[in-house]
């Protein structure tokens, strides 16, 4: 039995059919159904806060911030001439990446000779510290240097070259007057620069940032600027991820060392 009759408030009512929830009640005869009404909800207005969904790369600051102390200023100097470019440290125990034609100068009588003194800095108000050729390789335009260090912070390479139209970061001391990081896109995985296999990309790099490396997006090496077409803003090249392993393998066996990549 359910409650009072909807109708005169009886509670003298009966059921007359429980599945269709009838009843009659025996005061007014009337006939009527109960009918259940749904439980009152407090609704609660739920306010979905997305937190930003953290991408696979790093912004060109990100990179910066977490490479720029493993990147140097190079001064290269033979008897009256000198030189500048960018070196990139590629293992704790202060092994150096950077282009051969860095560290090779065209002296007084116009011939190519090892720059008899190779210096790096962190920036202008470091004093600068001396380092040692321990491979040069003038075809593919690499050299591989040495600081008295077990304590440097290596670059990791990349396990690929990107793609073309993917984004890349560049470092470089930039017409010799400190480092600064330019952005751009590859323009080409297939080229060729002087000789030796490059890709293309169109970071505004200038003389200078050649040796310093160019990343991906994650903020690996992909390979290591090394020139530019005078008549082509645009067509910068760098020397690619493939060629620089090979590289350090073949240093390691010609001079017997071992070099500990990340």
């Amino acid at each position: 039995m359910k409650g009072v009759c909807p109708i005169c408030g009886s509670s003298a009512i009966e059921p007359i059919d429980r599945f269709l929830k009838q009843y009659r009640c025996n005061s007014c005869d009337e006939v009527f159904e109960f009918v259940d009404k749904p439980p009152v909800e407090k609704i609660i207005e739920k306010v979905i806060v997305e937190k930003p969904v953290k991408k696979d790369g790093f912004t060109p600051a990100e990179i910066y911030k977490n490479t720029i102390g493993s990147i140097f200023e190079l001064k290269c100097t033979h008897d009256d001439v000198e030189s500048n470019g960018t070196g990139f440290y590629i293992s704790k125990d202060g092994y150096i990446i950077t282009n051969c034609h860095v560290v090779v100068i065209r002296n007084s009588n116009k011939k190519l000779a090892l720059c008899k003194e190779i210096c790096s800095c962190s920036d202008s108000s470091t004093d600068y510290e001396k380092l040692n050729v321990v491979y040069i390789d003038p075809k593919n335009d690499l050299a591989l240097l040495k600081e008295n260090t077990t304590s440097a912070t290596p670059l990791k390479l990349a396990t690929k070259l990107p793609e073309i139209g993917e984004t890349v970061v560049a470092i470089g001391n930039s017409i010799g007057q400190g480092l600064n990081i330019v952005n751009g896109i590859i323009g080409d995985i297939n080229r060729d620069f002087q000789g030796h296999p490059a890709f293309l990309f169109n970071a505004l790099v200038a003389h200078g940032c050649s040796g310093g490396p160019v990343f991906n997006d994650k903020g690996e090496v992909c390979g290591v600027t090394v020139g530019a077409r005078e008549e082509a803003e645009g067509m910068k090249y760098a020397i690619p991820l493939d060629t620089l392993k090979k590289f350090i393998q073949i240093a390691e066996v010609e001079k017997d060392i071992k070099i500990n990549l990340i």
